[in-house]
This record gives structure tokens, C-alpha cells and sequence, in this order.
């Protein structure tokens, strides 16, 4: 009977729920094997973890390196390792007996082959998934620190201390000096703009003026007085 010849391996996951030891004692007993040369056939690989989706490194042990890795690990629970690599043969046997007869054993190979592009296709969309959640995090983090930075500025226009606009008092305690509201007034009225009203303890409601106002009459740059504020 024709069969595919396939090279099965055991996880360090596999590993470390067989013998109840915590995954990074199994990584680091692994990489000291592989630095000394006594494990040739086992080699890194990611996954993604399916309760956070982050990504960490296993190991993919070949049948000789996970009995050695076990052996130095907990000899105790060699039985065990010995036992699964037995039901992972006896699992792989019944797949990859191909039939005799030439179509079905296309159909058989059409059908594996089909089973791997499927699985190939999953950890692409959960690798693709994760960095659209990472990115989908980070463009919200920056609407929001805009959406603050706009909010603080319509907050200074409300209160006539802006670039925009400022009332008379909030100009007089940054600069120090005293200014009349008349001959803001009348720029206003000879360019045809109204005086916004906002809100002051004192008097109830006062006007504020515009930038432009400032700078004819006053030659005061609101931007340059408000810019750190």
C-alpha cells in the first residue's frame, strides 16, 4: 500500500502539558540542548495565542529530541511522552494510507492538500486580525488625543482666552497692562462684526473681541499670548 512519507513532531506546548512544567522552563532547558549540540532536529516557530492573540515562540521536537528533552526534563514522565508519540502514529497512519486505485488516491491528496491551505489560511487571518487590533488601537488613541486637543480649544473660545477671540480682563492679566473696551468696539463696528458674548463671574456676560481687533487697535498678537496657554 503507497503511503506519504511525513516527519511528525511534538510541540514544546505538548511537552510542558505532559510533564505539568511551566512553558518558559521547557524553552530554556530546549535552547541549552540545541547551544550544546544535543538536540539537531527541533526548530522554532510562532503562534498565536488564542485567549490574548499575542504571539510566542514554541518548539517543533522531533520523536529522538522530545524523549531526550523529557528525559532531562522529568524522567518520570517519559511513559508519558511515549505514549502520545504512539497515538500521534497511530492518528497519522489512516490519513496518509492513499487507496489503490489512481483517482481516489488524487481525491485523497486533493483532500490533504486542501486541509493544509485551509490551516494556512487561519493563522494568515489571525495574524492579520491581531495587527488590525494593534492598529485599530493606536488610530483610536490619536482621535482621542484630538478630539482633546479640540475640546480644550472650544472650551478657551467659550471663555473669550483664545487665539480667536479674548475678552479685555483675560488680555490684562497676561500682559499686565490696562486696556479699554471703546476702541475695540468700534473696530468691531466699522468692520461690520459683532462681538461675541461669553460668560464672566463679575458681570454676567462680557464681549470678547477678535484677533484682528487686538492687533489693529492694541497691537496685541493673540496668538503669541494664548500660544502656550
Amino acid at each position: 500500500m503507497n503511503q506519504l512519507t511525513t516527519i511528525l513532531t511534538m510541540s514544546s506546548r505538548i511537552i510542558t502539558e505532559l510533564t505539568d512544567k511551566p512553558h518558559d522552563n521547557v524553552l530554556k532547558l530546549i535552547r541549552s540542548l540545541i547551544d550544546g549540540g544535543i538536540v539537531n532536529s527541533t526548530t522554532p516557530q510562532e503562534y498565536v495565542h488564542p485567549q490574548n492573540n499575542q504571539t510566542y515562540i514554541e518548539y517543533l521536537c522531533s520523536k529522538r529530541d522530545s524523549l531526550i528533552i523529557v528525559a532531562r526534563l522529568s524522567p518520570e514522565f517519559t511513559a508519558h511522552i511515549v505514549d502520545r508519540w504512539q497515538e500521534l502514529e497511530q492518528q497519522l497512519n489512516p490519513v496518509f494510507n492513499l487507496p489503490q486505485d489512481l483517482p481516489s488516491a488524487l481525491r485523497a491528496l486533493a483532500d490533504t492538500h486542501e486541509q493544509l491551505q485551509q490551516a494556512q489560511l487561519e493563522r494568515e487571518i489571525a495574524v492579520k486580525t491581531k495587527a488590525y487590533i494593534s492598529n485599530k488601537k493606536t488610530a483610536t488613541a490619536m482621535a482621542t488625543a484630538s478630539n482633546a486637543v479640540q475640546e480644550n480649544q472650544r472650551l478657551k473660545d467659550q471663555i473669550g482666552q483664545s487665539k480667536k477671540n479674548a475678552t479685555v480682563l483675560a488680555v490684562e492679566r497676561l500682559t499686565g497692562q490696562t486696556y479699554t473696551w471703546q476702541p475695540l468696539n468700534k473696530w468691531c463696528k466699522s468692520h461690520g462684526v459683532k462681538p461675541q458674548k461669553v460668560h464672566d463671574d463679575r458681570y454676567g456676560k462680557v464681549n470678547t473681541y477678535p484677533s484682528q481687533a487686538w492687533l489693529d487697535v492694541y497691537n496685541v498678537n493673540l496668538s503669541t499670548l494664548f500660544g502656550g496657554v
